[in-house]
C-alpha cells in the first residue's frame, strides 16, 4: 500500500513538473513571436536549367591544321560594278581611244605635210663644188620614159646629205633630194641641186591642181630658196628624199609657208 502511494505521488509529480514546464514554455514563445520576424519556408519542385554559355552565338570557329576535314574555305567574290560605273568606264575608254587617234592623225599629218619637220639644216657646199662645168647643162627638156616609176622604185632608201648613192638594193642605197631626182633622170650623183632644177622648171604654180605627174615641186628649207626638191606624182602627194625617212611619198600641203610651187622640167 505504501509502494502504490509512493508511485502515485511520484506520478502526481511528473505531471505537475510537466504542467509548470508547459506553463514557462508557451509564454515565452509567445513573447518570441511578438518581438522578432516571422519565418516560414516552402518547397518548390525542381526546375531543368541550362547554362548561359550555351545560348551565347558563337563568334569564332577553331580549326585544327592537322585535321582530316581540312581548314576553312576561303571565297573571294569579286565587287560587282554598277551599270552607271561601267557605263563612266565605257565612256572614259573611248574618249582615250578617240584621243589616241587624234593625236596620231595630227602627228602623221604634220610629218607628211613637212617633209624635212624634223631633219637637221644639211650643208648643201658638196653639191656645189662638186658639180662641173660639162653637166651643168645636161638636164633634158623632154622627161625620159620611166622617170616617175625610176623614183619611186627606190622608195625606202635612206637619206644622205650630197648626190646619191645607188648600190642596186634599196636597202643600202641612198639619196639626197636633188640626188633622187638625178637618179630618177638617169644622171650621175652630184648632177644637180634644187636651186638649178628650180631655174630650169617653167610655168611655176602652188595650184596642185595645174600640176601634173612627173613635175617638181620645191620648199625653202636650211635659209635656201628652194633647198629641197620633190617628184610630184599627182593626188597632192609626191616622192622625195629627206632627213626624216629618206625616199618616201608625203603629202604636198599648198598651204604651208615653206612650198614655193612647182613645174614641168
Amino acid at each position: 500500500m505504501m509502494k502504490a502511494r509512493k508511485s502515485i505521488s511520484i506520478l502526481t509529480a511528473t505531471l505537475a513538473a510537466a504542467t509548470l514546464s508547459t506553463a514557462l514554455v508557451l509564454p515565452a514563445a509567445n513573447a518570441a513571436e511578438a518581438n522578432g520576424p516571422v519565418t516560414s519556408s516552402r518547397s518548390f519542385k525542381g526546375v531543368e536549367t541550362r547554362s548561359s554559355l550555351m545560348l551565347k552565338e558563337a563568334t569564332s570557329v577553331e580549326v585544327n591544321a592537322d585535321a582530316n576535314y581540312g581548314g576553312i574555305e576561303s571565297l573571294n567574290v569579286p565587287k560587282t560594278e554598277s551599270k552607271a560605273e561601267k557605263e563612266a568606264k565605257a565612256k572614259a575608254a573611248a574618249e582615250a581611244k578617240a584621243a589616241k587617234e587624234q593625236a596620231e592623225a595630227a602627228k602623221k599629218a604634220a610629218a607628211s605635210t613637212s617633209p624635212f619637220a624634223s631633219a637637221q639644216a644639211a650643208s648643201r657646199s658638196s653639191e656645189r663644188t662638186s658639180t662641173s662645168s660639162d653637166n651643168a647643162s645636161t638636164t633634158p627638156m623632154q622627161l625620159p620614159s620611166g622617170f616617175v616609176n625610176r623614183a619611186l622604185s627606190v622608195i625606202g632608201a635612206g637619206y644622205q646629205p650630197s648626190g646619191y648613192n645607188w648600190t642596186g638594193t634599196v636597202s643600202t642605197s641612198s639619196f639626197t633630194c636633188s640626188g633622187l631626182v638625178d637618179f630618177a633622170l638617169g644622171y650621175p650623183s652630184n648632177s644637180n641641186w634644187p636651186e638649178k632644177y628650180y631655174a630650169m622648171v617653167s610655168n611655176k604654180t602652188k595650184d596642185l591642181s595645174k600640176l601634173k605627174s612627173g613635175d617638181l615641186v620645191f620648199f625653202q628649207y636650211a635659209g635656201r630658196s628652194p633647198g629641197h626638191v620633190g617628184i610630184y606624182i599627182g593626188n597632192g602627194t609626191m616622192v622625195d628624199s629627206a632627213p626624216d625617212g629618206g625616199v618616201q611619198v608625203r603629202a604636198v600641203n599648198p598651204d604651208s609657208a615653206i612650198f614655193m610651187g612647182g613645174g614641168s622640167l
